[in-house]
């Protein structure tokens, strides 16, 4: 059994752990156990990866930052400081599709952008940010949405299980971040398929990148 498989079993084995610790209500070991999750998929990436890149690598240390600034979610400047890390985090995933996602399909990239920009609008009035939230909450929504569009450009580019697989898992995260705003600004108890998506997404992403030949 090689390494990769080793570090997906262990990831396995301890996401399904961390998620029965909602229903267990046990925090310390919850909050002990999300820290190991994205180190766990860091794992999984540099044994699978051909080509290691260092903006894939470079998003998953900044998201497993924002992972333990939000274990304090509740403390305003975690949480300024955690989406921060995690807008840092999507920008390195951006740099790394953007060789991959050329010649750009500019007709799927029209579509892709209006799609978007509708959907930037619709979170935005779900959402319903306080006041002093309302810039970082745009600017976070435009950088994920602009991954998004990326990740549409990398399908069309590249097609196969790598494209699919950062397509599928940029899907993930807008869900996973539109469920965290839900958590976070209207009180929804929707955080266990919040960090759900949030562990296939990261793992999509880096399982796609696997496949990535420079």
């Amino acid at each position: 059994m090689n390494s990769h498989l080793i570090f997906l079993i262990i990831l396995g084995a301890v996401s399904l752990v961390y998620l029965a610790t909602f229903l267990l209500k046990a925090k310390v070991f919850q909050y002990t156990l999300k820290c190991c999750l994205v180190p766990l998929i860091l794992a999984v990436y540099l044994t699978g990866a051909d080509n290691i890149l260092l903006p894939v690598v470079l998003a998953l240390v900044f998201a497993w930052i924002g992972d333990v600034l939000l274990i304090k979610i509740s403390n305003l400047i975690c949480f300024r400081l955690g989406l921060a890390s995690f807008l840092i985090g999507h920008i390195c995933y951006i740099i790394a599709m953007f060789q991959f996602a050329m010649p750009f399909n500019v007709p799927v990239l029209i579509v892709s952008v209006i799609i978007a920009v509708g959907m930037g609008d619709l979170l935005f009035r779900i959402i319903k940010p306080t006041a002093e939230m309302k810039i970082p909450v745009i600017a976070y929504e435009a950088i994920i949405l602009t991954m998004a569009v990326f990740a549409v450009q990398l399908f069309s580019s590249q097609g196969s299980s790598f494209g699919a697989l950062v397509f599928a898992g940029s899907v993930c995260f807008l869900t996973s971040d539109c469920t965290l705003a839900l958590v976070t600004f209207q009180k929804k108890p929707f955080y266990v398929f919040c960090m759900t998506t949030y562990i296939a997404a990261q793992l999509l992403i880096a399982l796609g990148f696997c496949y990535a030949l420079i």
